[in-house]
């Protein structure tokens, strides 16, 4: 079985949107306000950003089954530049095949060329499945992370 990552150019936001949305499936959830859109319109815009890249994996049937983001973000004083893994996604029945650890180098490696210094990723507290992965790959359990919505 092969898997081919390609990072995405514009074109390919409803592809990669769909792919978001196997996230939601049991441990994950949709989120109260997922908008699919928006949603299109907002990875419009992070394809055209310099600082972002999209990531696709797809099957030797040219099949996507799997998708990336990753962002450079902060110049931490204590860590240096950090890249963040926004969004990590691989089809139900492509888990546990190299689809997830293929879209993860991809990502690092784009990061690692565009001088970060360290990866960050967040995961929902109940993937523990895909936290065993990380830990797999030579992630750390390096903090909990809190977060706080916009108040309207």
């Amino acid at each position: 079985m092969t898997i081919h990552v390609r990072r995405l150019r514009r074109g390919a936001e409803a592809e990669f949107v769909s792919g978001l949305e196997w996230l939601f499936a049991p441990p994950g959830r949709r989120p109260a306000d997922w908008d699919r859109d928006r949603a299109v319109e907002r990875t419009a815009r992070v394809l055209d950003h310099e600082d972002a890249a999209l990531f696709a994996a797809r099957s030797q049937e040219d099949q996507v089954v799997g998708v990336a983001s990753v962002y450079l973000d902060i110049l931490s004083v204590r860590f240096g530049r950090r890249a963040s893994i926004e969004d990590l996604a691989v089809h139900p029945e492509w888990r546990s095949r190299g689809v997830g650890s293929s879209l993860l180098a991809a990502a690092r490696a784009w990061a690692h060329d565009q001088g970060a210094d360290y990866v960050f990723l967040e995961s929902g507290l109940a993937r523990t499945e895909a936290h065993r992965f990380y830990l797999r790959e030579g992630a750390t359990h390096a903090a909990a992370a809190f977060r706080w919505s916009s108040v309207h």
